[in-house]
């Protein structure tokens, strides 16, 4: 699996609509709100930078192509750490603040402190091939009636040697009977 990043809409799928809805319009995404209120991507961006903080004190190997990526296997952790802060952040969110979102938050933070004592193995950065974001320009797997037809030549490519094992010994010729 691959590094993603994770981003405030997935924090904020883990809510309700209605939830969702006053978390935006109180605390702001992307608005810089500021004071009073934590901006909700502030708090994403810590709880990212957190879980980072605990691989790297674990000695695992950090994705050096974005400081904004967490293993995919994490996102479950890091999202309940971000979607606790975000609930503790405002106390007119206490009838948000349940038991098992509680639960949820400390067993991350336990996976967290198991992670830094490599009791728990974290799946290196390997560059996805098939990111989660899409993969843009992306040619059609099967010609459909409104796709433009090839060319005989450009469809297939012309086979040079066709032989499985070319360094392999040729074939024999049959014993006639």
């Amino acid at each position: 699996m691959a590094w993603e990043i994770l981003t405030t809409e997935d924090v904020l799928s883990e809510f309700t609509v209605s939830e969702a809805a006053a978390l935006r319009q109180l605390q702001g995404s992307g608005s810089g709100s500021g004071l009073p209120f934590a901006n909700i991507d502030l708090i994403v961006t810590h709880a990212v930078d957190e879980v980072r903080g605990f691989i790297d004190s674990g000695g695992y190997t950090l994705d050096q192509i974005s400081d904004k990526t967490i293993p995919i296997g994490l996102f479950e952790d890091a999202i309940a750490i971000a979607r606790w802060r975000v609930l503790i952040a405002v106390p007119s969110f206490r009838q948000l603040q349940t038991s098992e979102r509680k639960a949820a938050f400390d067993d991350a933070m336990k996976k967290m402190f198991l992670i830094a004592s490599r009791d728990f193995s974290v799946e290196p950065p390997i560059p996805d091939l098939n990111p989660r974001t899409g993969n843009w320009n992306a040619e059609n797997k099967l010609i459909m009636r409104t796709h433009p037809i090839p060319t005989p030549a450009t469809q297939f490519t012309p086979q040079i040697n066709t032989y499985a094992n070319p360094d392999g010994p040729p074939d024999r010729a049959p014993t006639p009977p």
